[in-house]
């Protein structure tokens, strides 16, 4: 019920946006379609056409044979886990709880591991973090080695300290694919499937990007609150408006877009709960992980300012906004 009055007002919301200021509002629905059409289309649509086949076809063992042994000995991974844990971290937002929920809902893993991944392995892409967050938008292309340990680091200790010390069963030995169940009809499923999970992705951003857009007409006189609202809300805008602040220097907007990206705001929650549709994994389950690596992350990305970055005898306010 709680959640049927938010989409309600939400809805309502945008509606109201889009009567009373329809300049603004179709402004930021073309930036969100745009986005979609140029980078997640081309991007994410060919993989998940060929990471559900993969999964389907029973292919992820030959990926993973040698990241399997050791996501096996650290995280307590089965060998498909591992394929989750690899792609979670090379391709972006989100991925990985797309991979999690294909994985459980072909009975590849179990739906505890599938809450395990969830927490730590849908995370921002490198191409996403070096070449439009630290390049063109903060243009510190000399951070991209400490951001990319930062940003991956904190997601891989979450998933340390949060292990159970379990270790998932390998369900891939007790279910086997025939060479008989190969044919089109799954080569068109697969597309099918890819087709309406970007389709998704395409609506959440044009609402987000609305959203956004609407936030800036409310608060945009307050620089510093409008970055981590809408950075929060949505990460592209979040980072741009970050990189932009009149208040926060380089090292500022390097640190709170570090936490930005690695929170991956409530637009990729929505969009992570589109591919989880179907399975027993939770949303909220996968919030509370990423605000606690997006914690750790802005901590670490503090402490290196601190300690490593500026000499020890700034205190930790000048660090930030000096």
């Amino acid at each position: 019920m709680r959640k049927k009055f938010i989409y309600m007002t939400v809805s309502l919301i945008l509606l109201a946006f889009l009567l009373l200021a329809p300049v603004q509002a179709a402004a930021a629905s073309s930036e969100g379609l745009l986005l979609w059409f140029h980078t997640l289309l081309p991007m994410l649509l060919p993989f998940f056409i060929l990471s559900r086949l993969l999964i389907a076809l029973d292919g992820v063992s030959g990926i993973t044979r040698f990241l399997a042994p050791l996501a096996r000995s650290f995280f307590g991974l089965s060998p498909n886990g591992s394929f989750c844990l690899l792609t979670g971290f090379l391709c972006g937002y989100p991925v990985g709880a797309k991979i999690s929920a294909d994985l459980v809902r072909e009975n590849r893993i179990t739906p505890e591991e599938g809450a395990y991944l969830l927490t730590f392995t849908n995370n921002p892409s490198p191409a996403f973090l070096t070449g439009y967050c630290l390049t063109e938008a903060l243009e510190l292309p000399e951070r991209v080695p400490v951001s990319l340990l930062l940003d991956y680091g904190a997601p891989l200790l979450y998933a340390a300290l949060t292990r159970h010390r379990q270790t998932f069963p390998d369900l891939s030995l007790e279910k086997k694919t025939s060479g008989s169940q190969i044919s089109f009809k799954i080569v068109d499923a697969c597309i099918m499937d890819g087709l309406e999970n970007i389709l998704k992705l395409g609506g959440y951003l044009i609402l987000f990007s609305m959203l956004a857009k609407l936030l800036l007409l409310l608060i945009g006189s307050l620089p510093l609150c409008s970055c981590l609202t809408v950075g929060l809300l949505e990460i592209t805008n979040g980072i741009a408006l970050t990189a932009a602040s009149p208040i926060l220097n380089k090292r500022a907007a390097w640190a709170l877009s570090l936490f930005i990206v690695s929170f991956g705001g409530l637009s990729g929650a929505a969009q992570t709960e589109s591919m989880l549709q179907g399975t027993q994994l939770s949303v909220l389950s996968y919030l509370k992980a990423k605000a606690g690596t997006a914690l750790l992350t802005a901590c670490f990305a503090i402490l290196y300012l601190g300690l490593i970055d500026l000499p020890l005898a700034l205190p930790l306010p000048a660090v930030l906004l000096r």
